[in-house]
């Protein structure tokens, strides 16, 4: 039938176009391709959550809101890098690649496991979890294309590590207010050619009024919004092109301060054309409609011409021409890896159970942001308690200051229930809360709870690590008080905590409850998920804990590992409540 013909040509039938099709996409040239996808699939499977999270920043008004073009430029990375250089040596073996990859995917998966129940909150406050994705990719660039595509590919796999913004904040903190203080002097420069806004005065730094007809209204430039952030895409985009410019690093270091020169004034004419347009067409023209797209608009622009400006600079693009001596990249990845069922099948299971892993982390969203900013405010400025309980400070402690530093606070709580027949948690016990507040969170591992009860001659009868929901892992530990002669049940953890000024802190909550045979209680249990359980295991086992639990005490532990889950729960709540509303501002 598909011979038939129609004015001297054959018929191009659907079956005919399909089979060619077919033929093209088994053909050597796109199985490569295939690999490609399947590799990038299975990665972002693994890690979909962290890589969510970075993408998610794109839109943040954050000095860091340009992390989540560090996987988007790794991959073009990948695709300029990947083509075999001529007379590379054709030496393959899968027993090491299997051996090199297999690990660093394991290692990967056992950090993103292991490391959030041992970290607790700063495991999310740090990032860590991105610590593990160019282990990860590694691993199974290895295992579907051979090691030395791994070899090859090397420089946009360490180009994952930009995307870590500890480092990032670490500097940042450190000149962050001078980079906002010559924006505002650059700009002020601007206003007294052109008077579109006024400043509010020396005592609101960053303040401006614009006025438009009769009316008026405040711009703030906070250090948010002061362009630091196009300064740290502008970095990553460069280094990304300087990977695969040809010209001496003078030239290319003089390129870079000249873009980053150029991204400053960009910044700076940006917030001036929003001042401009606030007092030529209003606010809702230059807050609703100008502002949201015109700082990308820009940084786009000035990036263009940058790459424009290459050759003026003595500096040109480098791309790996297909000389005849070079093996084609299809017969290359065959010789390396002539059979994919097996590698795909182990690099699938372990991305299996990355997914899984990564997925409990979206707990963290409770008390963090996406880059690791607290959500939290301060219990000691604004302590929560369960439904149907009250909270109350008894005491205060400035002896301690020696060991948790000048600045620290060391208040003592009362909690006691006020007998709301409806509550969750009901105990005729007293639950008292020590938290100790401080800028120094190596303090708290310093001086340690279970090395003070061992310093004053108290029991430990048992200890484990158990998870108390939000991201936050702590320890329920019951010990015998020799002095009063009396059993206690205590579960304590760490968290990082937001001042009003925009500082993180750090907080040690413990909560203690006296063991007697007249105390009740009533709750409901909690659960953790798949991968919180594992690594709770793993914790235990092999810090030695959670052994020798006594059933005299496992009724009190388990209620004040739930009282613990209620408090992190309605601390979240509080601190949505007294969070300050955000003006307008310049992005």
């Amino acid at each position: 039938m598909t011979d038939l013909a129609a004015g001297g040509r054959p018929l191009d039938l659907p079956l005919d176009r399909l089979a060619r099709l077919l033929h093209v996409v088994r053909s050597p040239t796109y199985a490569v391709h295939r690999r490609a996808f399947l590799a990038l699939a299975l990665v972002i499977g693994a890690f979909h959550y962290s890589l969510a999270t970075l993408l998610r920043t794109l839109k943040a008004q954050t000095p860091l809101a340009y992390l989540g073009l560090v996987p988007i430029i790794a991959v073009l990375l990948a695709a300029v890098a990947v083509r075999p250089e001529p007379h590379e040596p054709s030496i393959h073996d899968r027993q090491v690649d299997f051996i090199i990859g297999t690990p660093m995917m394991v290692a990967a998966l056992a950090f993103d496991i292991f490391m959030p129940v041992r970290m607790s909150t700063l495991f999310w406050l740090y990032r860590m979890d991105l610590l593990a994705l160019p282990l990860f990719v590694a691993g199974t660039v290895c295992v579907i294309f051979g090691v030395r595509t791994l070899w090859r590919l090397k420089i946009p796999v360490a180009f994952l590590i930009l995307a870590w913004p500890l480092p990032y904040t670490t500097f940042l903190v450190r000149w962050l207010s001078a980079f906002t203080s010559s924006t505002l002097g650059g700009l002020n420069v601007l206003l007294r050619i052109d008077h579109v806004a006024k400043a509010s005065g020396p005592s609101a730094q960053g303040l401006y009024q614009v006025s438009h007809g009769l009316h008026s209204f405040p711009v703030s430039v906070a250090s948010a919004c002061s362009g630091v952030n196009g300064v740290v895409g502008y970095v990553l985009i460069s280094m990304a092109f300087l990977t695969v410019v040809l010209g001496g690093w003078l030239r290319k270091l003089v390129w870079l301060a000249f873009g980053l020169v150029s991204v400053w004034v960009s910044n700076v004419l940006r917030i001036f054309l929003i001042l401009f347009a606030g007092s030529r067409w209003g606010e809702k023209f230059a807050v609703d409609v100008l502002h949201p797209f015109i700082g990308l608009v820009i940084f786009n622009l000035v990036v263009l011409a940058m790459v424009l400006m290459m050759r003026p600079f003595g500096l040109r693009m480098r791309f790996r021409a297909n000389e005849a001596s070079a093996t084609p990249l299809s017969t290359e990845v065959r010789q390396a890896v002539p059979r994919i069922r097996m590698a795909v099948g182990v690099v699938a299971a372990l991305a299996l159970i990355g997914y899984v892993a990564n997925s409990s982390l979206r707990s963290y969203d409770l008390v963090l942001s996406s880059l690791g900013v607290p959500r939290l405010v301060s219990f000691s400025d604004a302590p929560s308690s369960p439904r149907g309980w009250n909270v109350s400070r008894i005491n205060v402690y400035t002896w301690a200051t020696p060991f948790f530093g000048e600045d620290s606070t060391w208040y003592r709580y009362d909690y006691t229930f006020g007998g709301d027949p409806g509550a969750p948690l009901r105990s005729n016990g007293q639950v008292i809360s020590d938290v100790i507040n401080t800028s120094d969170v190596t303090t708290f591992s310093t001086y340690g709870i279970e090395a003070c009860y061992r310093f004053h001659g108290y029991k430990l009868h048992s200890i484990r690590t158990v998870d108390l929901g939000g991201g936050v892992t702590g320890n329920v530990l019951a010990y015998y008080n020799p002095t009063t002669k009396s059993d206690w049940t205590t579960v304590y953890w760490h968290w990082p905590v937001k001042t009003s000024s925009g500082k993180t802190r750090y907080e040690r909550i413990t909560l203690m409850l006296l063991n007697t045979e007249k105390t009740t209680f009533s709750g409901a249990p909690i659960g953790s998920s798949t991968a919180r359980s594992l690594g709770l295991r793993l914790e235990n086992v092999l810090s030695s804990k959670g052994t020798g639990i006594d059933a005299r005490f496992a009724q009190t532990e388990t209620f004040l590992v739930q009282f613990a889950h209620a408090v992190i729960q309605k601390q979240a709540t509080v601190s949505q409540a007294v969070a300050q509303p955000q003006g307008q501002h310049p992005r």
